[in-house]
């Protein structure tokens, strides 16, 4: 076993073991013949017949990688040398010395209780982006495959240092070719376990690892839901900030920054997403400007069963409390025109006219009747909504707007102009749809969408409303 006080390479002299794991040691030492002594880092590798032999090639690796780099916020080569059995005390040991860099893992503040505010996780952000973008810009790139806590130094200088490079991936490496599985898992992208780590792996860590300076829990122990960390609920952020997090750790590389000096351009420009992309296919339509943002949704397409069901469900909410508010005869009216325009496929025309009419009514029997009338027609609008979907959205500063597919706002107050700093959360939800929530009213959109449009949606409104 190495000792304390014992010198290697005739040079480092150990001092403090800071990690003994499976024929691995790490070793704080001094450098003796450095002018003064300089603390140094030595990492060491028994070389033993239980080894596997990758495990020796990531070894190497990281030595020739560290070798080549020279950046203010690594750790710098130093030497690499082999011990002999004699003085590794029948083992023959493999060393690597790096600088040691003063100050304490971010993985060590988490488990003395310490928790990172909104700016000291931006700010960290940003210097491990400029390391990446180092790495990343190589040629050929450095991957590091390995960004987490434990791995990421807070330096008594304030600055953050990326260590241990014992994952980083081989650039020669050959497509097809057998690979190592590195990473930790929660930290660890699903491609890279596939060995197919691309630059973009590395941005997913720096996700998830802000992710857990943020929430004090590790990824690992967050809830997923269609392969995605679940952390909102346990956060409170800037949305663009928590937006541009969430893109980090996307589980489809296509929907992920590509690059570092792409996420970092992102973040400095305060926080805009990369660029959304309408589907090709899709028949919304969307207006933009600075001032305002209007989104029209095509009527969805109902199968004839749920043509019936909406006339039973319209009759049974509907009919029986028109016929008793109304005369009759128009009530009669009103209903065969509903149902006529429902059976044909053309509801804009009988529905315009079904509104004229009872538009007229309720103008007539309003005083008398309006608490009635009143939520009447905010059951009508409730049916409507769940068969055929909220059609417009219209936001123009301060105010927005959002209208039914049959424009029966009268009386409605989900529906009447509310100020756009009412909305408290904008977001997909799954088997719902687009669910815009204010402190009084839900609203659900876009249920006959497909998730690329909602996706690229809520995208345009968030990034709408962020510019306010």
């Amino acid at each position: 076993m190495l000792q304390t006080e014992q010198v290697l390479g005739e040079r480092y002299q150990l001092r403090q073991q800071l990690g003994n794991n499976a024929g691995r040691q790490t070793w704080l030492a001094t450098d003796i013949k450095a002018s003064p002594a300089k603390p140094v880092i030595v990492k060491l590798l028994a070389f033993s017949p239980q080894m596997q032999w990758e495990e020796f090639k990531l070894f190497e690796r990281e030595a020739q990688v560290l070798k080549s780099l020279n950046h203010p916020r690594l750790p710098k080569y130093r030497d690499y040398f082999s011990l002999d059995r004699d003085m590794g005390k029948g083992l023959c040991w493999f060393a690597l010395v790096q600088d040691y860099i003063p100050g304490q893992s971010l993985q060590q503040l988490l488990d003395e209780g310490r928790r990172f505010t909104e700016e000291q996780v931006r700010s960290l952000a940003t210097q491990v982006l400029e390391i990446l973008t180092y790495l990343h810009g190589l040629n050929p790139p450095v991957l590091h495959r390995d960004i987490k806590p434990s791995n990421l130094i807070w330096g008594e200088d304030e600055q953050v240092y990326l260590v241990d490079f014992g994952a980083v991936a081989d650039p020669t490496a050959v497509e097809g070719a057998t690979f190592t599985v590195v990473g930790t898992a929660g930290y660890a992208p699903l491609e890279q376990f596939y060995g197919k780590a691309v630059p973009a792996s590395d941005l997913y860590a720096l996700g998830a690892t802000l992710i857990h300076l943020l929430t004090g829990t590790a990824p690992a122990d967050l809830p997923q839901s269609n392969l995605r960390i679940q952390f909102r609920d346990k956060v409170s952020l800037n949305p663009s900030f928590l937006r541009w997090i969430e893109s980090l750790v996307q589980s489809d590389l296509d929907r992920r920054f590509s690059s570092a000096i792409q996420a970092l351009e992102a973040l400095l420009s305060g926080f805009s997403l990369q660029k959304s992309h309408k589907p090709a296919s899709s028949r919304v339509r969307l207006k933009k400007s600075l001032q305002k943002l209007i989104i029209k949704i095509p009527r969805r397409r109902i199968l004839i069963g749920n043509y019936v069901k909406f006339i039973v469900k319209l009759m049974l909410v509907v009919g029986v409390r028109l016929f008793l508010l109304l005369p009759n005869l128009m009530g009669l009216i009103i209903s065969l025109w509903i149902i006529y325009g429902v059976l044909s496929g053309e509801l804009v025309k009988p529905a315009i006219i079904a509104s004229i009419v009872l538009i007229i009514l309720i103008r007539l029997s309003w005083e008398r009747n309006k608490q009635e009338i009143a939520s009447l027609l905010a059951d009508l609008n409730e049916v409507i909504e769940q068969y055929f979907g909220l059609r417009s959205v219209r936001l123009f500063r301060p105010k927005f707007a959002i209208e039914p597919p049959l424009l029966l706002r009268f009386g409605d107050k989900r529906y009447r102009v509310q100020p756009i700093s009412d909305i408290e959360t904008i977001d997909l939800v799954p088997l719902e749809g687009i669910v815009i929530e204010t402190g009084k009213y839900r609203y659900v959109l876009g249920q006959g969408l497909t998730e690329p449009e909602r996706e690229w949606l809520v995208q345009e409104i968030q990034d709408w409303l962020s510019q306010g």
